[in-house]
């Protein structure tokens, strides 16, 4: 079914439009609407019809309602969003010293980096790279608010942890107003040359998958091509066209992969640069995550670094050059790999993670905290919140509280811990934690984690909290960590990749 959806997608982007393709239409010297378009990202985080789209292709859902696409306010939307970008250009803007090595990450306010400069992305990999003889420094894109303007703790923060040695950045400080008048340019041409809809409607070849989809993409199509998402593209080309500009020096790009949309503005300019980028994949692919499935059949990298054998038979169908290296973001499980957890049978605490669904975590985490009521269930309740998601917004009990600790040091003070929001469960369950997950609204599963005495799907609520009571007196377990991750605390893949790729 993945490869049906893949191939409707391409499909839409060869459609040929008076000689010329979709794709080719949308894009110039300087962007690529469709490359950074949410139809190609196919996010089941930011697309709440992927599923009816899965279930069109399987022949489960029969009717498919169609998406509205541009009106006269989503227009007005956008020259306030160019009006908006325009007063940010006209700011004052920081500037650091070049670097060797440059990492490239999401900063949200909840970015912790260790005593000697680790990454909360990349762990220690830094450090190595400072072994080797290479300057380091990162690069940061913030995620909420104006992508042009970084909110004021965000800017506070990235002054906290900048220093001489880890000089850290935001994308934002690249931002001028020549930068935004090339940006208003180039996304003022591709709107002259940019297939509407009618046209994309007249093409279609009846019966097949992409005729079936089309109708439920075409609001994503019109948002991304016209509307406010197709400006937050042409800006962050932009942005990162400039910062690619101000920083010739550096020689190797490492960023932390998903396959968003934004991932693609930056990999089109480093495209076009003398540098080397190593995309990383840091966190584990789950079911039905298309995002970097859709990336790489679009635009596969000349390498991509994979943390695991369970990544790399996931994507070596598509053909990338694929390197694998030791998972960091897990690194903490290195040392235990293979070693069973202590058994605690006095310990009642249990651990709930939440996802970076922040409504469905918090409604979730409702139901559940009402299910223990009526079971009569008060063990110690630690909840680890996303960081994109701030902190619950439900009224907690008094055996419940929020936790701003790191989850790898939470996980050892825990009896079971359950995911919702649509949390992965891999932190806990290869950890030796018993492990509940909550099964989505769709049915889809969304983790890679195979039912198992320790580790549960549950119905609902209730059913999870039965199953977490029983789970907590059980003895530990040895968990299969290298079914899905290399590691190693060394690092010895890593710093043979870099020391080639600095070489060359």
């Amino acid at each position: 079914m993945i490869h049906r959806y893949l191939t409707a997608v391409d499909d839409l982007g060869s459609l040929q439009i008076d000689g010329r393709s979709v794709r080719s239409r949308l894009q110039n010297e300087a962007d690529d609407l469709w490359f950074a378009s949410t139809v190609r990202e196919s996010s089941l985080w930011t697309d709440d019809r992927l599923f009816e789209r899965l279930g069109l292709l399987t022949g489960n859902s029969q009717k498919t309602r169609p998406s509205s696409t541009t009106s006269a306010t989503s227009r007005l939307r956008v020259a306030a969003v160019w009006c908006r970008a325009l007063a940010h250009s006209l700011r004052t803007r920081r500037r650091t010293d070049p670097t060797e090595v440059m990492f490239v990450e999401y900063l949200p306010p909840t970015y912790t980096a260790g005593r000697h400069g680790e990454s909360q992305y990349f762990g220690n990999l830094p450090t190595e790279v400072r072994r080797l003889g290479r300057s380091v420094g990162f690069l940061h894109i913030h995620s909420e608010g104006p992508v042009t303007r970084a909110p004021r703790e965000i800017r506070k923060l990235r002054r906290q942890l900048s220093t001489k040695s880890s000089p850290h950045v935001l994308l934002t400080d690249y931002f001028t107003f020549g930068v935004w008048w090339k940006a208003f340019r180039s996304w003022r041409a591709l709107q002259q040359h940019a297939p509407s809809i009618s046209q994309i409607d007249s093409s279609l070849i009846p019966g097949t998958d992409l005729s079936f989809l089309w109708p439920t993409w075409r609001s994503m199509y019109d948002e991304s091509i016209r509307g406010t998402h197709s400006v937050r593209t042409s800006l962050l080309t932009a942005m990162f066209r400039e910062a690619l500009r101000k920083n010739k020096e550096t020689v190797v790009w490492l960023s932390a992969f998903e396959g968003q949309s934004w991932e693609a503005t930056f990999a089109r300019n480093v495209q076009r640069s003398s540098a080397t980028w190593i995309p990383y994949l840091h966190t584990m692919l789950r079911p039905w995550d298309l995002r970097a499935r859709t990336f790489v059949k679009e635009f596969p990298p000349h390498l991509l670094a994979v943390h695991g054998q369970h990544d790399h038979s996931e994507l070596e169908s598509l053909h990338p050059s694929l390197v694998l290296v030791e998972a960091l973001r897990y690194g903490h499980l290195a040392a235990e790999s293979g070693q069973k957890r202590p058994p605690r049978f006095d310990d009642t605490r249990w651990l709930i993670v939440g996802g970076a669904e922040c409504d469905r975590s918090n409604r979730e985490l409702q139901e559940v905290l009402t299910a223990m009521r009526l079971q009569s269930v008060t063990p110690h309740v630690v909840i680890k919140w996303h960081p994109q998601c701030g902190a619950p917004t439900v009224e907690l009990p008094d055996n419940a509280s929020v936790s701003g600790e790191p989850l790898a040091s939470l996980i050892d003070k825990t009896s079971v811990a359950l995911m919702v929001g649509s949390a992965a469960p891999l932190d806990t369950y290869l950890r030796g934690i018993p492990s509940c997950s909550l099964r989505t609204p769709s049915g889809f599963s969304m983790t890679p984690v195979e039912e198992s005495e320790n580790f549960h799907t549950a119905r609902d609520a209730s059913d999870a909290v039965s199953w977490l009571l029983a789970a907590q007196s059980k003895p530990s377990f040895t968990p299969p960590v290298e079914r899905y991750f290399s590691l190693d605390a060394a690092l010895p893949r890593w710093r043979s990749l870099l020391a080639s790729v600095l070489a060359d």
